[in-house]
C-alpha cells in the first residue's frame, strides 16, 4: 500500500521528468492554492492481491494514474512522455523502500478544462499497472 512511495520516488529521480516539475509531484491533488504549473498527481485507484493460501498477498498489482497538468497542450504531451519513460517498464528494484517487480502502461486520455484558470488548463492522464512485491 505503499505504491505512491515508490512513484515519487522514480519520478523526482528521473532528471528529464523533474527537470520540467521540480519536486511538483502530488498524491492524489495537487495544493491548489501554491500550485504551479506544470505538475504531476498520481493516484492509486485500486490493488489486485495475488491470493495465496499460505497468508498474505507476497505481489500486489496496482492500478495507477499519473496526470500531468500544463497550460499548454505541447508542455502537458511533452511531460506525459518523459513521465511514461519514465515509468513504463520499470526495473525491478527498491524505490523509495518499496520493492518493485515491474510496471507496464496501459494507455491515455486527453482533457482540457476550461473552468481552470484564465486560459484553461491541459490534462494527460496515464495509466499504469505496477507490481509491487510486499515483504
Amino acid at each position: 500500500m505503499k505504491v505512491g512511495l515508490a512513484i515519487y520516488d522514480r519520478l523526482r529521480n528521473t532528471s528529464a521528468v523533474s527537470d520540467i516539475v521540480s519536486t511538483r509531484i502530488y498524491p492524489n491533488v495537487a495544493p491548489q492554492i501554491s500550485a504551479t504549473f506544470p505538475f504531476i498527481v498520481y493516484t492509486v485507484n485500486g490493488v489486485t492481491p495475488n491470493d495465496t493460501k499460505e497468508g498474505v498477498s507476497s505481489l500486489d498489482v496496482n492500478d495507477v494514474m499519473v496526470m500531468c497538468y500544463s497550460k499548454t497542450y505541447t508542455q502537458a504531451a511533452d511531460l506525459a512522455d518523459k513521465v511514461r519513460t519514465a515509468l513504463d517498464r520499470m526495473p525491478e528494484a527498491t524505490y523509495n523502500n518499496v520493492k518493485i517487480q515491474s510496471s507496464q502502461f496501459e494507455g491515455y486520455n486527453d482533457s482540457f478544462s476550461a473552468n481552470a484558470g484564465d486560459e484553461g488548463i491541459y490534462v494527460k492522464s496515464l495509466d499504469f499497472n505496477i507490481r509491487q512485491i510486499i515483504p
